[in-house]
Formats: C-alpha cells, sequence, structure tokens
C-alpha cells in the first residue's frame, strides 16, 4: 500500500456501534493494559505512556474479542494478519507527539480505526490525520509515523489492524 486515504463511516453503523459499546462505554469492564512506552525508539517523557489490549498478534487471538473483529477483517480483504490492537490515549493540556516509529520492518497493509472524534490523531510524512468516529486511515505501517494525544476528549480510542 503505497498511498494513504481516509474513509468516513468505514463500518456499517450496527457494526461500529457493537465496537464501541464494547470498548468505550463499556461501564469499567473493558480490559486496557498500561504500557509505559509508545514505541521502542529512545524518546522517553510524561506522556510518552498509553493502554492497550491485543486482540491478535502471533499468530494467533490474545483475546475473547477476537471474533467480534471478524466482519471487519472481511471488510478489509485481510489475507494475512499481523495483528489487531485497541490503543486508549490519555487526554493531555496541549498535544503530544509520540516517538517516530515502524510499526514492522516491512512493507503491509495498516489501517486504523478511530473509535470517537478529538483533535488527536496520526501523523505520517508531517501531516496529522485527525481522528473523526468510524473513519479509518490506510497506510503502509512500515513508513515512519507517530500518534498523539488529544486535548478535547476524555482519551483517544483507536483500533489497530496490520495485515497482508
Amino acid at each position: 500500500m503505497k498511498t494513504i486515504k481516509t474513509k468516513k463511516d468505514f463500518l456499517k453503523k450496527e457494526t461500529f456501534l457493537k465496537l464501541k459499546d464494547i470498548i468505550v462505554l463499556s461501564d469499567n469492564t473493558f480490559p486496557l493494559y498500561f504500557n509505559n512506552t509508545i514505541s521502542t525508539m529512545k524518546f522517553k517523557s510524561n506522556n510518552d505512556f498509553y493502554f492497550t489490549h491485543t486482540v491478535y498478534k502471533d499468530y494467533r487471538p490474545y483475546s475473547d474479542l477476537f471474533e467480534i473483529f471478524k466482519p471487519v477483517l472481511q471488510q478489509l480483504n485481510v489475507k494475512s494478519l499481523i495483528r489487531i490492537k485497541i490503543n486508549l490515549y490519555t487526554r493531555t493540556e496541549k498535544i503530544h507527539y509520540h516517538d517516530v516509529h515502524k510499526d514492522y520492518p516491512f512493507d503491509h497493509n495498516g489501517c486504523i480505526l478511530a473509535l470517537n472524534t478529538c483533535d488527536g490523531g496520526t501523523q505520517i510524512n508531517k501531516k496529522l490525520y485527525r481522528y473523526e468516529e468510524n473513519q479509518a486511515l490506510f497506510f503502509n505501517p512500515s513508513i515512519p509515523h507517530c500518534s498523539t494525544t488529544c486535548t478535547n476528549a476524555q482519551a483517544r480510542f483507536n483500533i489497530n489492524f496490520n495485515y497482508f
């Protein structure tokens, strides 16, 4: 995938709302795990952390939620799945850009699905792609990119898909 593109209203409304209800609106029952760094690069700050939930990696499901992602994988036309990871970046007083990184060192497809609208996003080639609920960002995650915090929502929620 050489181009970078976005698609609004990516998922059917009922599929999207089911994911959002489980992950974002779960009344504190959805498990998210603290990560004290966002990338493996050298940059460290008090804002270089986030919470994640790994759904799939290392050729196997890591979460009971894997089944609910099957319609999304069909829509993405996934031939081979590398990873599904849910991310939560907390709100900060000003937007903080995290360290630039590559998800994997080889060309592959990536989709970042925004679960809420906020002023944070993903920066690729010095352009910030801001998040809008149910919008998908498609790009090759082996190119350098970085995430940000947000300032106008409690948190920024997204789902990261890496695949062929």
